[in-house]
């Protein structure tokens, strides 16, 4: 029976990263990405493909009715598949899933992938993802977290721990960091060691059965979403294993359904004591709130109630000319609607830390108070250290001062973790467009021109302006680029809207700031689109990159290209900043060789006798 309903149902293959390693460390995290396919086999005949792959031939052979592309993960242990040919099979319909935190740094990398996949519409497991992603919110839909109700049960275990405390309590999680030590100086406490990701100590922490059986034998379990006010498993765990949630108050968690001393508890640092004193003082209290908890879990929170995938699919089936498909909650199901209705789906807009401090730097920044502005985007990292919209800004903030060495630094770092830490085909266009800008703050105009078009798939209003940037300093007439030149690419950047002349204007001055007056006179000078001459004012005369190092790594990419070895170059540019050379002999060299390479770098990195560097 149950076998010709499984056969009746339509497959899925799910390209799913290779989460395996994370088993001799945080082995919760493997836990959780076979709970997702657990989820998806309700309602699909799942195929997962966690290997380096062909989409063609994995279609072929597996007939596939839905595809889904798991990326932007962010964990070290696991393993990013590559998928090759995947512009075949149109008639297949493709998602994207971006399983990974709202805020993650892998963002740019995960746009990149559904650029090159070709994929235009996303599930995210985070319900305040739409917030950090507004470029795509129009065509991102949430598929929430939720436990397994075969592990998060009530095992009736005697409550013998009255408060467990559990998770990470670092810049991320300010509730934690200031609640947590309340409650342990107060109460008898279990507490759990904190252990990153990638530690082999993680592989210690309680996970599974364990962890929900620890867990159903406390009363009380305090967490919280982060900064970000999101939902995280703990808030479906804890009630689910039939203790007591104890939380802060979020909109994601009263989308959830939760409701302060009906299913849960809602504290803040001013009345966490007053609070859990009353509720030790009335146990009664606790196991109204337990029950309510979770009956809540099981029955709207578990893998059988995460149907959004299957109803995107089959809502996209029969999606007629315009008609379009939205999501009333990040809980709720989807549903086709007529566009002419005007209806969209609704987002949770919350108060998030981070984006509250960068709203407030951006409007600083316009004002003109640059170190005011540094010091909001500065407190975001105080949260995620590796925010990019914040390293982003402060990039911003040193061409404002005219520290082009300082921008120059931050851009190469945040075009690294894309290209090299995450592999993407390429960076964030906007990202890239102003590590452009910050060379020629520097005065590397020609590495500018020369890099214009290392990416040659990207395009952007604001790499168009850098392009225009490029094309007005050089006089090289050679078309106009004022207009857009190509579909856009996603980034998770927001600029704010202005002209060209007005933006031209305002880069003119960071030029001036820069110690780089001649080039803001002629960008000042110079029409809009190219003067349409082919010579170049007597005062600017542009250098070669002086240095032999640069020299030579222009000189094997050019070399690369010459021979047609396209396919080996690395995607990064060829500077020593971002170690091409260390990429290239990566994809030359055998694993055996590369300590003989590791030594002919080091000699590179020495000059020859009587070079100057």
């Amino acid at each position: 029976m149950n076998s010709n309903v499984d056969q009746r149902k339509p497959r899925l293959v799910f390209f799913q990263w290779d989460h395996q390693p994370n088993a001799n460390a945080a082995g919760y995290l493997l836990l959780h990405m076979q709970q997702q396919v657990k989820c998806l086999a309700t309602h699909f005949d799942v195929v997962v493909i966690n290997r380096d792959c062909d989409y063609a031939e994995i279609c072929d052979k597996h007939e596939p009715d839905l595809t889904l592309f798991e990326s932007g993960y962010r964990s070290h242990g696991s393993h990013r598949i590559k998928i090759t040919n995947t512009n075949t099979h149109f008639a297949v319909p493709k998602l994207g899933l971006h399983n990974a935190d709202p805020w993650c740094d892998r963002r740019a990398g995960f746009l990149s992938d559904m650029e090159q996949w070709g994929i235009e519409t996303y599930f995210a497991i985070a319900t305040m993802t739409p917030e950090y992603m507004p470029a795509v919110k129009e065509n991102l839909f949430v598929w929430p977290n939720f436990i397994d109700p075969e592990v998060y049960r009530d095992y009736g275990q005697q409550k013998v721990i009255p408060v467990t405390l559990t998770g990470q309590a670092y810049g991320l999680y300010p509730w934690r960091q200031t609640v947590f030590p309340m409650i342990r100086d107060r109460y008898p406490c279990l507490v759990s060691p904190q252990h990153a990701y990638e530690s082999k100590l993680a592989s210690q922490l309680l996970s599974g059965e364990a962890y929900a059986r620890a867990l159903n034998a406390s009363l009380l379990v305090p967490t919280c979403g982060t900064m970000g006010g999101e939902v995280v498993r703990k808030h479906f765990e804890i009630p689910g294993a039939r203790a007591c949630l104890v939380t802060e108050r979020t909109a994601a968690v009263e989308a959830a359904g939760f409701v302060d001393m009906e299913n849960g508890v809602f504290v803040d640092s001013r009345n966490v004591v007053e609070r859990l004193d009353y509720l030790f003082a009335h146990p009664d209290e606790i196991e109204r709130i337990t029950t309510a908890g979770h009956s809540l879990i099981h029955s709207r929170h578990t893998l059988r109630h995460r149907p959004q995938i299957y109803q995107w699919f089959m809502l996209n089936r029969g999606l007629q000319f315009g008609e379009k498909i939205i999501q009333s909650g990040p809980f709720a199901d989807l549903a086709k609607v007529k566009r002419s209705s005007k209806q969209e789906s609704v987002h949770i807009v919350g108060e998030a830390s981070d984006r509250v401090l960068l709203k407030q730097g951006d409007l600083l920044l316009e004002e003109g108070k640059v170190e005011e502005a540094k010091q909001c985007y500065a407190r975001c990292l105080d949260y995620v250290s590796y925010l990019p919209e914040a390293k982003f800004r402060l990039a911003i903030c040193a061409l404002q001062e005219g520290d082009a060495d300082r921008a120059h630094d931050l851009l190469v770092d945040l075009v690294k973790v894309t290209m090299t830490e995450y592999g993407a085909i390429n960076p964030d266009p906007v990202e890239w467009a102003y590590f452009l800008l910050s060379l020629i703050c520097r005065g590397q105009f020609e590495r500018a021109r020369r890099l214009q078009d290392f990416y040659p798939s990207l395009s952007h209003d604001e790499f168009r302006r850098a392009r225009l940037v490029i094309s007005q300093l050089s006089r090289s007439g050679e078309g106009s680029v004022s207009g857009r030149y190509g579909r856009d690419r996603r980034s998770i950047h927001q600029i704010p809207e202005r002209s060209d002349s007005e933006w031209l204007a305002r880069f003119s001055d960071i030029l001036e700031r820069c110690h780089q007056p001649d080039l803001a006179n002629v960008l000042r000078a110079a029409p809009i689109g190219g003067s349409g001459t082919d010579e170049k004012p007597a005062s600017l005369r542009f250098k070669r990159d002086a240095s032999w190092r640069l020299r030579l790594y222009s000189g094997v990419d050019g070399l690369m290209i010459k021979l047609r070895l396209n396919r080996l170059r690395p995607n990064v540019p060829p500077l020593p900043e971002f170690r091409y050379l260390w990429h290239l002999a990566r994809g030359l060299v055998p694993q055996s060789q590369r300590g003989l390479l590791r030594r002919i770098r080091m000699a590179l990195s020495r000059p020859p006798v009587g070079t100057g560097n």
